[in-house]
């Protein structure tokens, strides 16, 4: 694995899945200046160096956020997390639609917290949804083709989510194979990937 230097401004931390992680704003080693979420036990430094905001390696880019009085706050991070589901809340949130079987939903989804914007959308709704989250015509259409092959009766949840963040898709993986994904087309991509080469593992023959 890689280890890299980088210089941020810590923001907060959270506890997510048994661990701990700082979000904190700053350089990367690519030289980007950008959100990021540290796992507390990967950091492999002894001790973190702290800067005073005089020091030439603290980045330009930080101090003159300093000087203007606009860099981020935890308020901020919340904020965000609010707007949708999942860790990596600096990325771009996307329409998940999954479909449950009424049974399974009854028994394993309807009661649960996950998040605000989570909750259950009725099947005659969903086109209308789907106009206004899905900008994509191409995704739209392919999605909307699925959905007519499906059966209206099971049960169908909408939210706002952080596509790549690992805790999302780990509880879409949990939820397999009793939630199918319909939306964002990448993301039921990756789980079919991941079915196809489950299949194999199981049945070799069926390559």
């Amino acid at each position: 694995s890689r280890i890299s230097q980088v210089t941020v401004y810590p923001v907060c931390i959270h506890y997510l899945r048994r661990a701990k992680y700082l979000s904190a704003y700053g350089i990367d080693p690519e030289g980007k200046i950008a959100w990021h979420n540290y796992r507390l036990d990967r950091i492999t430094s002894e001790r973190l160096k702290v800067l005073a905001w005089g020091d030439r390696q603290v980045p330009k880019q930080l101090k003159q956020l300093r000087n203007s009085g606009k860099l981020p706050t935890s308020q901020e991070v919340e904020l965000e997390l609010r707007k949708a589901w999942g860790f990596k809340f600096y990325e771009e949130p996307q329409l998940l639609l999954i479909r449950f079987s009424e049974d399974f939903a009854r028994w394993y989804v309807d009661s649960t917290v996950r998040h605000p914007t989570f909750k259950a959308i009725a099947y005659n709704k969903i086109k209308v949804l789907l106009q206004k989250a899905i900008p994509n015509a191409h995704d739209r259409n392919a999605i909307l083709a699925i959905l007519e092959q499906r059966n209206p009766s099971d049960r169908y949840y909408q939210a706002w989510i952080r596509p790549n963040d690992v805790n999302i898709i780990q509880r879409l993986r949990d939820w397999r194979p009793n939630g199918e994904i319909l939306a964002p087309i990448s993301l039921r991509q990756k789980m079919i990937e991941e079915a196809t080469q489950e299949l194999i593992h199981y049945l070799p023959e069926w390559r």
